[in-house]
């Protein structure tokens, strides 16, 4: 251990000392929640040159880095629309989005970004020099692998997951920095009581012994109260949520029926947007979560090898063929491709595998009337995020659209029974004017 701690001495500096480490032409990738890391070039932008900043899933604060007049410093690159990102379009400013499904996070690491210096947070090293890094596997193995540099904060804070993808020597490592700092959490609202309603839609077609994926968001997460008398039910998603936890504290989620890797509950990254320090606490040194690669937990060969498998997600709005936009309002970018379209597919692939989208039926319009998030068309430049071919069913507090193998005419017609009922003489007219139906 001497040998290890003399190592880890030798590599621990100043926090401002890594801002010596990077170079112009420098490629950074780093997880978003890094809020030391990104405040330190925040803070120092105007000594950088022709630096190229790539984040996944950035939480926290409005940096300088996403103005457009700040680019010739740091260029960023999001691969996902997260609340900062998200304020920067707003004000009508330009950060650099790459849209990716998370089953290509490997490839993007490797083919786009290949970066010249890893950051990440990790947990204390332990007694063989390894330490884990942190709360996600959004690609940091694959980087480590590539990156001339890694720039490690060590953080007391950080929960310690299990997996072979979450760890890093300390020989891979190019210095060290100390500061315990919160991890990000977020505002969990109460569920809605149309959330609840289109949930026990969901929970009436999950079998008892499914594997399960629920997406990121609120409504999807209502599905969680709904399970409470299920039994033997087992995970394999990308999210690590709030209801995923309390299943499992119930016993409801025990993995004893997955296929894939029974016993574990499988997943790429904690907490996400609705994290709660629950959480943490809960994924921490826990034998029963293991944590793996986005690339190959999205992968919709290997989700399919998950018999029985029910993926869950949500959207902001669906035309009557079937179509998904989950990124966008409009033409304004509000979020990415994330991990959809593979867990639709992977569901699909799936023996006994369906996969739900869920919706609330009405929206707020500019004007603050009510508008139908389903409609004729797509809203002008809406992103399809899943196509009327992938989609099996579309959920609202109204009931369940089952669209797998049915005509334009009985997905209209199923589309419509469950719309809002203020909307749906008037969707049936659009439709026939259409052609869909008659």
């Amino acid at each position: 251990m001497s040998i290890l701690t003399d190592t880890y001495k030798s590599k621990l500096v100043d926090k401002k000392h890594v801002l010596q480490m990077i170079s112009p032409g420098d490629r950074i990738l780093c997880h978003g929640g890094a809020e030391s890391f990104l405040s330190l070039l925040d803070d120092n932008l105007e000594i950088f040159h022709d630096i190229k900043l790539y984040t996944m899933f950035m939480l926290t604060r409005d940096y300088r880095f996403l103005r457009p007049e700040m680019q010739k410093y740091v260029c960023h690159y999001s691969t996902f629309v997260s609340p900062a990102v998200r304020a920067a379009i707003k004000n009508r400013e330009a950060p650099e989005i790459i849209l990716t499904h998370y089953s290509d996070t490997d490839d993007f690491v490797r083919y786009r970004v290949n970066p010249t210096v890893l950051f990440c947070q990790v947990t204390p090293m332990d007694e063989d020099g390894y330490f884990t890094m942190g709360y996600n596997s959004l690609g940091h193995r694959l980087a480590a692998s590539l990156a001339d540099k890694i720039i490690v904060q060590v953080n007391n804070n950080l929960p310690k997951i299990y997996g072979e993808c979450n760890m890093l020597h300390l020989s891979e490592v190019s210095a060290i920095y100390e500061e315990d700092l919160p991890i990000f959490t977020g505002e969990l609202a109460p569920h809605q009581q149309i959330d609840l309603k289109a949930a026990e839609y969901i929970a009436e077609r999950i079998p008892n012994g499914a594997t399960l994926q629920i997406g990121v968001g609120r409504v999807p997460d209502a599905i969680g109260p709904m399970l409470y008398n299920h039994r033997d039910l087992g995970v394999h998603t990308e999210l690590f949520s709030q209801s995923i936890m309390e299943l499992m504290k119930r016993g409801v989620i025990n993995n004893s029926k997955k296929t894939l890797l029974p016993g574990k509950a499988v997943f790429s990254f904690a907490g996400g947007k609705r994290a709660t320090q629950e959480i943490y606490d809960y994924v921490d040194n826990n034998p029963l979560v293991e944590m793996y690669p986005i690339s190959w937990v999205n992968d919709p060969r290997i989700i399919a090898k998950n018999d029985n498998f029910v993926s869950i997600n949500s959207a902001l709005s669906v035309d009557l063929t079937g179509q998904v936009c989950s990124e966008t309002i409009g033409l304004s970018t509000f979020t990415g491709p994330g991990g959809q379209l593979d867990f639709v597919r992977g569901a699909r692939w799936s023996k006994g595998g369906r996969s739900f989208i869920v919706i609330n039926s009405l929206a707020k319009g500019k004007d603050g009337g009510q508008i139908s998030k389903i409609d004729l068309a797509l809203p002008l430049g809406s992103a399809v995020t899943t196509t009327r071919a992938d989609v099996d069913c579309i959920v609202t507090e109204y009931g369940v659209a089952e669209l797998r193998f049915k005509s334009l005419s009985e997905r209209a017609k199923a589309l419509i029974a469950i719309a809002h009922p203020d909307f749906r003489d008037e969707l049936a007219f659009k439709a026939r004017q259409t052609g869909y139906f008659i």
